[in-house]
């Protein structure tokens, strides 16, 4: 017996890779991370003839070792040429050889494409008359081209298609198996003519001779809604008549007692309707529309078609003539079911945070209503206390936060050019929030007050937006310390540490296509815009009110803040197999305060380090660009805009424990002209030899619902320049390792 050690596969064709034929191998060598095979190594520790717990645990932790099997060879590459050949590649040679060396063996597959069958053309043999005028005029949006390669699997994802388009158009019982293709492979040049055939069913008669019948197409009768739907009782509410019906626009609304939500609302979202032609992209968006409210649980839409002889009487099959251009309609009966979440309901929660590298307790009492109004709003009111001590001192008041908010949402759209708006596509909800806060910080001590009003909606199934055009937050500072106040108070970060009014009109925009379902790869976009004070400049402007001592306009006596801000989050995890995968991060953020503000208020400001930037500096310690300042006791850096680029590798380890490797790179700096500090200033020809880099290893417990996440940080590339010394930026080369120089960080979940 041999360990499977290696199996490579080698192609003559760039456009034949290897990647893709790997999975029609049978048999492939033990799981390796980082090169080493760990599992095998664990399972080897384990005593086969012993079933103790501590063997078993070693032999369910571990695997099993590959033997090399030659009639999995074999197999592997009849799976091989078999696979090439539904792609067009029929005169494929697929050779394989093994080498024994030792105790292993290494399996090799050889693959020589030559020359693909290709289309040279695709013709339409089809029938029905209305399905050919349809699917000749959709022949735009054809995936299969001339010169294409004679994939078999691109003519059964063009039958799914095509399908899809004539069930958009009111087929309902049209199939893909009605579909299908006939290839000419008679012509030189390895060239393919293909002939699309839709052929009309048969049916028996009454006399049983099988003849020819038309598509139909399909329009609703009735729609029936149950708003309340219990499927545990409503057989016996049928039964027993205690289901009441109201008809709204021709479609029924049947309950019990009562149907718990305003049916306008319900209506709003409902794109069925009867006599209308039926359309799975109506039927899919309504079932999307119902399932954002929030207040139901399940939402089931079935078709039932409604009997022939129920219609229109008996039909005689002979007088059907399948070329005509007469058209007989089906019909069907449509029952949409929605089942109610719990009303009310509560939530308290403690758990353990992480807040820029700062470890703490955290504890909110929720309370919700999902039908307050009867019009599917959710009312949500937080109760929230939060202790967190700063990782440079242990001291349980580092940081107090008390507050709460209180929030309504409704599934509708409430402001300005409502016709315009369309609510039955893109379900928006308007949310409007409160909220309080009141944080102690060790630098200082301010109170928050916020109002803000927006909506959310989904423009497809990857993508949301956030769309608030009113936010408003009053920002009291009650104290700061001195020792900050004496940091401050040379630089321009004073203005960011002043009382002041922030309103702001942001958008936010949300793209990932994730699959929670399956582990694949996946991008995930975020884009973040904010205005800031340009109403109250406006208005202040205009009015010639006049400025106070700082030289700004005021509201209500207190200053407000004027600025534009914006950053763009991108992030590909690469999903390499079941045990292995890597992460990639790109962070861009700018801000700019102008008019009446001389900084960003400290919210907006943007730092880096600590458990979710670069992680071999603590959370604030790092930049802005080349400024060197001496440790201070609680960092709070920030400046006005922020490059950071990510790369980790993440492996599977043993039980739920999870291993990574990264590499963190990044800093912030100050806008030109607003920071006299050596070096903190982003400059073009400078900011690049200013970008610090770390690496670092990091342990993660995945629990399923939560992943605990420990990462220790090591300096690669310090950019700060201390004028008291000789600048030698690269730590490893400059000084000797010394485990101070270990960065811990503690998090909850991925750090991106």
């Amino acid at each position: 017996m041999h360990l499977l050690n290696k199996v490579q596969i080698k192609t003559s064709s760039k456009q034949v890779k290897p990647d893709d034929l790997l999975p029609y191998v049978k048999q492939k060598p033990n799981k390796k991370i980082l090169g080493f095979r760990f599992h095998l190594r664990v399972y080897s520790l384990s005593n086969p003839r012993k079933s103790g717990w501590l063997n078993s645990g070693l032999r369910t932790i571990g695997e099993d070792p590959v033997l090399f099997d030659s009639n999995a060879v074999s197999g592997s590459s009849r799976n091989i040429k078999l696979y090439l050949q539904s792609k067009g590649y029929y005169n494929a040679v697929v050779t394989d050889s093994v080498w024994i060396h030792g105790k292993k063996a290494d399996v090799f597959y050889t693959i020589h494409p030559n020359l693909p069958y290709k289309v040279r053309r695709v013709g339409y043999f089809i029938e029905d008359t209305l399905i050919r005028q349809l699917v000749l005029a959709d022949t735009v949006n054809r995936l299969i081209k001339r010169n294409d390669l004679f994939d078999v699997d691109m003519l059964q994802t063009e039958r799914e298609r095509i399908e899809t388009m004539l069930k958009r158009n009111g087929y309902f019982t049209f199939s893909k198996n009605f579909i299908t293709f006939t290839a000419d492979t008679n012509f030189r040049n390895n060239r393919v003519d293909l002939n699309l055939i839709i052929k009309n069913p048969l049916r028996a008669d009454e006399n049983g001779k099988l003849k020819p019948i038309r598509f139909k197409r399909y329009k609703f009768r009735n729609v029936f809604i149950y708003p309340n739907y219990d499927p545990f009782k409503f057989s016996s509410y049928r039964d027993v008549g205690e289901l009441d019906t109201i008809c709204r626009a021709s479609v029924y609304y049947v309950f019990h007692q009562n149907p718990g939500v305003k049916l306008d609302v319900i209506e709003a979202f409902n794109q069925l309707k009867p006599n209308e032609m039926y359309s799975v992209d109506q039927v899919n968006r309504t079932q999307q529309n119902l399932s954002q409210i929030r207040l139901f649980k399940f939402v089931n839409i079935e078709l039932e078609e409604v009997e022939a002889k129920e219609q229109t009487g008996e039909i005689d099959f002979s007088d059907i003539d399948t070329g005509s251009e007469s058209e007989e309609f089906g019909y069907l009966n449509c029952y949409i079911q929605l089942v109610p979440h719990t009303l009310q309901s509560y939530q308290v929660e403690l758990v353990g945070t992480n807040t820029s590298g700062s470890l703490g307790a955290e504890g909110t009492l929720n309370y919700q209503h999902k039908n307050l109004f009867k019009g599917a709003e959710v009312f949500d009111i937080k109760f929230r206390g939060l202790v967190e001590t700063a990782q440079q001192k242990i001291n349980l008041n580092n940081t107090l936060e008390l507050g709460g908010s209180m929030g309504l949402t409704t599934p509708k759209y409430i402001g300005p050019y409502t016709s315009h708006v369309r609510v039955d596509k893109y379900a928006p909800n308007t949310q409007l929030t409160a909220s309080y806060s009141f944080q102690r910080r060790p630098e200082y001590t301010r109170l928050i007050a916020g109002l803000q009003f927006g909506y959310v909606w989904k423009s497809s199934r990857f993508m949301l937006h956030t769309l608030n055009p009113i936010e408003l937050n009053a920002i009291s500072i009650q104290k700061i310390s001195p020792e900050f106040q004496a940091q401050i108070d040379t630089t321009f970060l004073k203005y960011s540490y002043i009382s002041q009014i922030v309103t702001v009109s942001s958008y936010n925009l949300v793209y990932s296509n994730q699959n929670v379902k399956k582990a694949s790869s996946y991008s995930y976009i975020r884009f973040n815009l904010e205005l800031s004070g340009n109403a109250l400049q406006a208005i202040s402007k205009l009015s010639d009110r006049p400025k106070n001592s700082n030289g700004a306009y005021t509201f209500f006596n207190t200053e407000f803040s004027q600025f534009v801000r914006s950053d763009i989050n991108l992030t590909y995890h690469q999903v390499a197999d079941e045990n292995n995968s890597f992460a990639y991060r790109l962070y861009i953020g700018v801000g700019y305060p102008y008019g009446n503000s001389r900084a960003l208020p400290f919210e907006k400001r943007f730092f880096t380090g600590g458990a979710n930037g670069v992680r071999a500096w603590q959370a604030r310690s790092l930049g802005p660009g080349s400024y060197y300042q001496p440790a201070e006791r609680f960092p709070n850096r920030t400046a006005d805009i922020k490059l950071e680029a990510n790369f980790e590798y993440r492996f599977r380890m043993v039980w739920k424990l999870e291993g990574a490797m990264f590499i963190d790179c990044g800093n912030i700096w100050s806008m030109p002209g607003l920071d006299d500090r050596t070096g903190a200033t982003f400059e073009w020809n400078k900011f690049y030899e200013q970008i610090a880099i770390g690496s670092g290893l990091g342990i993660r417990m995945n629990l399923g619902f939560f992943i605990l996440r420990t990462d220790f940080g090591y300096k690669i590339f310090d950019p700060a320049i201390n004028p008291n010394e000789p600048y030698k930026p690269w730590v490893p080369l400059n000084r000797k390792f010394s485990i101070s120089d270990i960065t811990f960080n503690f998090g909850i979940g991925y750090p991106f």
